[in-house]
């Protein structure tokens, strides 16, 4: 099997399907991972604004790296810049047709408006990663199937919940590459916190853990990772055996 993630955010095929990806390698797989955004927005004190896109982007290999990754591109979009546009819709195509992968995982439509775009921009990149057009971009190809992930937002009725009881030590030990310095903030009294995902209070690797515990409930295993395949394009049947799981 040969999968392609098409992420917003260097961080977001971590986050999202780590558990996953690494399954996939164990399994004799091949994992691909391209991201837009260069995480030069992802810094706590002003004084690191000019080191974090270099900082992340080594902290990002290092977790794929761990992940098994077979390669790991990233565009160097500024963070607030990735967004649907001819540039980024050629870019995911052209992807797609260079990694040539059985399944794309991609983003869900209901989450801040970057990760909207990639919903977007890869649904409609694999239906024209096949058209016979753009030939600069490389030959024709049809992925199978297109799976959504989720990163911050739960993922609405999931299609599908991977076990991923055995990969998730390396998914959480591939997230810990990001912790660093700008995890950290200033709490009132002079006290530090660890930065959560977002501006509420807790842990961010808490709620990894405690949302893949609840996803591997679902299916009776210790930890599961949700997806929702895509119907953008219809799946092709040759056999009704095949709709069984």
């Amino acid at each position: 099997m040969k999968v392609l993630v098409l992420g917003g955010h260097l961080d977001d095929s971590v986050i999202a399907v780590g558990g996953i990806l690494r399954k996939v390698v164990n399994a004799g797989g091949r994992v691909d991972v391209v991201c837009f955004g260069n995480s030069d927005e992802d810094f706590a004190d002003i004084s690191e604004r000019d080191t974090a896109p270099k900082r992340i982007r080594a902290q990002a290999e290092k977790a794929h790296r761990i992940l098994g990754v077979h390669s790991f591109e990233c565009f160097d979009y500024s963070d607030y810049a990735v967004q649907a546009n001819r540039e980024t819709y050629r870019l995911c195509i052209e992807s797609i047709r260079k990694y040539q992968p059985d399944i794309i995982l991609s983003h869900y439509w209901s989450e801040y408006f970057q990760h909207r775009d990639m919903a977007r921009l890869a649904c409609d990149s694999w239906w024209q990663a096949g058209w016979s057009c753009s030939a600069d971009l490389g030959k024709p190809w049809n992925a199978q199937a297109l799976y959504h992930f989720e990163v911050i937002q739960p993922l609405p009725e999931p299609t599908d919940i991977v076990d991923v009881s055995d990969t998730f030590a390396a998914k959480m030990k591939a997230w810990r590459c990001f912790q660093s310095s700008s995890d950290q903030v200033t709490a009132p009294k002079g006290k530090k916190k660890r930065r959560s995902y977002g501006a509420t209070a807790g842990s961010f690797t808490e709620q990894l853990e405690c949302r893949a515990r609840y996803y591997g409930s679902l299916i009776g295993v210790r930890y599961g990772e949700a997806l929702k395949r895509s119907n953008f394009l219809p799946r092709k049947v040759k056999d009704t055996g095949t709709l069984l799981p």
